[in-house]
């Protein structure tokens, strides 16, 4: 069945197949090598024994073999789960091997009335059954490491949404929208002087100002005039406090404005100086004592 065309759950049914079939090969690689190490002690003892080994530690040859042995098989069963191969692994578990091997036949092969051919084959069984299923066990292991992440793959791929399409370039909807112009107006700190590499379009963007403050125009030239009669620069907040002061409101941004305009736009119909009453007093004081010097000079004169 090829993985392709699986469905999710026929996939997580092939996953717990390989893996209750990895579970089956570990169990019968460890049968086979424990009736190889029980049987081998027996014939491994009794060797040691025959060649003046004394029976007290004749019996640890063999464990020890077998414990070499069931390191290369632990650490690559370990290994093959991920598909890795140790080079190390694979020669401790044939120099484990072959020293079984070499242990199990050893008394047909030196026997006094020379080597026992059957004897030699008969022992030679399981310590070589022992090799081959080893081998074939971690190369079925690394087989069933490789499908299942493949398998494994192809279930995180399924569960991932599908992403968004790329839209084409045909078509006026392909084409992003126009940003709309910041029409907000700005607000203009103190007065700078213009300098000639101003271009005639910001001149024009300067001189175009919003309506909204026609009518605080004509207090806003008085405050200019003042302010200049007493050589003190207009700013924005000095504008902004002489307006509220005559007792009109007005905001900062909207300060900013009318004195946008008041630079830009000479006075259309300055008002007329109007004298201070007391000013007048004085002068009509003034005429009516300067009458009588006049007079006198005049008579002055007449008498002369």
């Amino acid at each position: 069945m090829s993985a392709a065309v699986m469905t999710r759950a026929e996939v997580l049914a092939e996953l717990e197949g390989l893996q209750r079939t990895s579970r089956n090969v570990n169990r019968a690689v460890w049968g086979v090598a424990v009736g190889v190490m029980v049987y081998g002690a027996g014939n491994v003892t009794g060797l040691l024994i025959a060649h003046g080994v004394h029976p007290a530690i004749a019996w640890m040859l063999s464990p020890m073999v077998d414990l070499g042995l069931i390191v290369a098989l632990m650490g690559g069963r370990a290994l093959d789960r991920y598909g890795v191969r140790a080079g190390w692994l694979t020669m401790l578990r044939w120099t484990a091997g072959l020293m079984t091997w070499s242990l199990n036949i050893a008394g047909p092969a030196l026997a006094p009335g020379g080597v026992d051919t059957v004897g030699v084959l008969i022992h030679s069984c399981g310590p070589v059954l022992l090799l081959v299923v080893a081998e074939a066990a971690a190369s079925v292991q690394r087989g069933i490491a490789a499908t299942t992440d493949r398998l494994t793959r192809q279930l995180t791929d399924a569960a991932q949404p599908a992403p968004a399409p790329i839209p084409t370039a045909s078509g006026p909807s392909a084409l992003p929208p126009t940003p709309a112009p910041d029409r907000t107006p700005k607000a203009v700190g103190s007065a700078k002087p213009r300098t000639s590499k101003s271009s005639p379009a910001s001149r024009t963007r300067r001189t175009a100002a919003p309506a909204d403050v026609d009518e605080l125009m004509p207090l806003g030239w008085r405050i200019a005039a003042d302010h200049e009669s007493r050589g003190i620069t207009l700013t924005r907040d000095r504008l902004k406090d002489a307006v509220r002061q005559s007792g009109q409101s007005i905001s900062t941004d909207r300060a900013g404005r009318l004195l946008t305009r008041l630079r830009t736009d000479p006075p259309a119909d300055p008002a007329p100086t109007t004298a201070d009453p007391a000013d007048q007093q004085s002068g009509s004081t003034a005429t009516t004592s300067t009458a009588p010097t006049v007079l006198t000079a005049d008579l002055g004169d007449i008498h002369a």
